[in-house]
Order: structure tokens, then sequence, then C-alpha cells
């Protein structure tokens, strides 16, 4: 089936046909089959966005692979590659080479034990609460440096640990230097001996810095078949061919909210909810208030704003209606503002990776369903058109609204 998969051209017809004559009577055996329909509007969506490789497995087998008449080669994961890096924490801590997510990451460079970074914790690193200074654009600060983890161990703190949220590609490539630390071997290697031999991942590479530190927060190509993998293990919660090379329980930690800030986000890995409320109350309000505090926004203006949109609101678009109402359709560019309203997730029902340009690695454990799309950088990249911004929607998709809420442990 991979063979005649990566012959189609790209061609929607050709793929419906490809489906009724092979995908479609592997469906039969599926636990919780697939939507035919959906799968097809999955397809025609990756070729018009200009997709190179999307592969479904389910029940842990390949549904399907479309390549669209491109080569069948290792594309750059992006920043789903931060999700790998908490594949070898999980190893390490399973082996005892970590102690557990709440060692110091002073254990690993003594540099670090005083002042604040003596309290920060591999947790802190893996759910973005470290406080270190972060410089989002990666071009200006993190690329030009030498050595990736230096840069990381000698950056200033921006907050205590725990207190905040802040995506922070400059933390997360420690965590490159805390694998070799722990394990005596350079990321990449420890993840290709530990893991990627034994899942047969062999065709990857992975970016190096001009000290020779492997990047963490991207820079892992690899097949889009090899990454559906990696998806499957995590959807196996770490067993593999009767084999448990990651504690069951690891997956209990990753896979859920990791801190107050900001729920969506488990262990470098981001999450999907049967549905989400926002709430904004009295508390919400008060935060603002001090946050407004010595900026030139008027605190008073703010809050008397706020309680003008205070209440709980059932979905994203009932809180936009709101917010546009009383603070204008820039909202939500506003730091302050954007942390007004509380998210008071439901059920968890998915799990995912991405990364820039649109690389995506969705799981869905309520149907044994992992999905992967990748594409390359190119000339001709059109961020309007090509990130597939909606694909782990589309996946979900693919998915009964019933079994949705069956998710399993």
């Amino acid at each position: 089936m991979k063979h005649f998969a990566m012959k189609l051209t790209a061609r929607v017809k050709i793929c419906v046909l490809f489906l009724a004559a092979i995908v479609l009577p592997s469906l039969c055996h599926a636990e919780q089959p697939v939507q035919p329909a959906a799968l097809d509007e999955l397809v025609a969506a990756a070729e018009k966005s200009h997709t190179d490789a999307l592969v479904v497995w389910q029940d842990g087998k390949p549904l399907g692979e479309w390549y669209f008449g491109k080569p069948v080669e290792p594309i750059e994961a992006m920043s789903a590659t931060k999700s790998v890096v908490n594949l070898a924490i999980g190893k390490l801590i399973t082996d005892g080479k970590i102690k557990s997510l709440d060692q110091p990451v002073w254990e690993f460079y003594p540099e670090w034990r005083q002042g604040r970074k003596k309290n920060i914790t591999l947790r802190h690193l893996l759910n973005h609460t470290s406080g270190l200074q972060n410089f989002p654009r990666t071009e200006v600060e993190i690329y030009p440096s030498p050595d990736f983890v230096q840069l990381a161990l000698s950056a200033e703190m921006d907050a205590d640990p725990g207190a905040d949220f802040s995506y922070n590609n400059k933390a997360v490539n420690l965590l490159a230097g805390v694998v070799q630390k722990a394990s005596g071997r350079r990321m990449d290697l420890y993840l290709h001996d530990e893991l990627f031999t034994p899942l047969g991942i062999t065709n990857f590479t992975w970016k190096l810095d001009d000290a020779g530190n492997p990047q963490a927060m991207s820079g892992l190509r690899i097949l889009a078949a090899d990454l559906a993998k990696l998806g499957q293990l995590v959807l196996n919660r770490g067993e593999w061919e009767g084999r448990q090379f990651i504690a069951d329980s690891w997956f209990d930690s990753s896979m859920c909210p990791s801190q107050e800030h900001n729920p969506s986000c488990g262990l470098l890995w981001r999450l999907m909810f049967d549905h989400v409320n926002y709430v904004i109350d009295d508390e919400r309000i008060s935060e603002l208030e001090s946050k407004a505090a010595g900026t030139p926004s008027s605190p008073a203006d703010l809050v008397a704003k706020a309680k003008k949109v205070k209440g709980r609101y059932k979905d994203t678009d009932a809180l936009n209606q709101a917010m546009v109402k009383v603070f204008g359709r820039e909202w939500s560019k506003d730091s302050l503002l954007a942390e007004l309203p509380k998210p008071q997730p439901g059920k968890v029902i998915a799990w995912y990776a991405d990364g820039s340009l649109g690389q995506h690695l969705v799981i869905v454990p309520a149907s044994n369903l992992v999905a992967v799309r990748m594409i390359n950088s190119s000339s001709d990249y059109n961020p309007k058109t090509d990130g597939f911004d909606n694909f782990p929607q589309m996946v979900l998709k693919l998915v009964s609204p019933a079994n949705l809420l069956e998710t399993k442990r």
C-alpha cells in the first residue's frame, strides 16, 4: 500500500479511488473506524495546502500515506522536535538516569546553584515556566549564537520559576545539554540508540550548533512515516513490540495541563479539549490592574472596561465577541488583555506537536489514531495557504463525536 500511495498523482480523484480500493476495506477491521468523508476532506485539504507528506495510522498500522507526487524524504520537523525531546527526558527518567521532573537543573550545571536559577527544575524547562529571559525571535538571538546551551545557561531571569508561562526556545535548548550530562551521549545519538533504532528509524538528521550541540527547539529532519512511529510510541504509552521503553506514568505527566497559566500545554506537547470555557472574574481583573501599573496603559481605564466583560463564556467565539465590543478587534495582541480570560478546559481528547510552516503530529487516543502532516520550506511557500493550521481539527473530524469522549488511559 505504501508503494502504491507513493506513486499517487496530486489529483484528488485518484486519491479517492485509492481509498475505495485499498483503505476502506481495512476500516472494517479498525476498532473505531475513521469517517471516510472526513478522510477524503483531509487528503484534499492536504493537497490544496501543498503538503509534502501526509501519513495516517490507526490501530498501530498505516492507514494511508500520501506524497502528492513529491519525493519521500526527511523533512525538518521544526518545533515538533520539542515533543521528541520530551521522549528523551522520559526515557532517562524511566532508566533512573534523571531522578525526576523536579530535579533542579543546577545538579547538572552547578553554576546555577545560586540566586533564582537554583530553583529552576527540569519541569520548568519542559513546561515553559523557567523564568529565563526570553526573546521570541530565534533569528535575532539564538541562531547567531555559537553555543545554544551556553546561551541558555548565561541568560538573565525575567521572572521567578513557575510564576509565568513564556514559550521559550532558549530554555528548551538547555535540555540537549541535560540529556548529554545524564546519558553521557549527545542527545541525537542517545535517541538514535535508545529509541530510534528499536523503532526502525534510521533516515534522519539533527542540526547542531557551532559548538556541536543538537538543537532541542527544532532541528530534527525525519520521514513523516517515522514521525508517525514516534506518535504511535506515545499512543502506546511507551511500549513498542512488547518492550516498555518509557514508563507508562511518563505520559500521565506529559499529556495533561502542566502549569496553571496555559492549560493547553503539557510537557512539550500541546493538548486539545472537548470544550474550553473562559471566565473573567474579580481575581483576573485585579491581576490586570496590578500588571498594568507602571505601563503606559491606564489601570483605572482598563479595570473599568474589564468589568464590562466580566462573566463566563462558553467558547472562544463568545469570548472574542465580547472582548471586541469593549476593547476592539486587536485585543488579543495586547499581552495584558490576552491574559485576562481564565481558560477552564474540559476533557483532554487529543495530543499534538506542531512546528513552523505547518508541521503536525496529532494523536487521538479514543480512536487509536496518529496523523502526520509535513511540508518542506521553499521559495513558493505561502503562509496564508500552506500552514494547514486547522490540521488538528480536521484530524478530530476523522473520529465520531461519541468516540472522542471515550479517551483511553
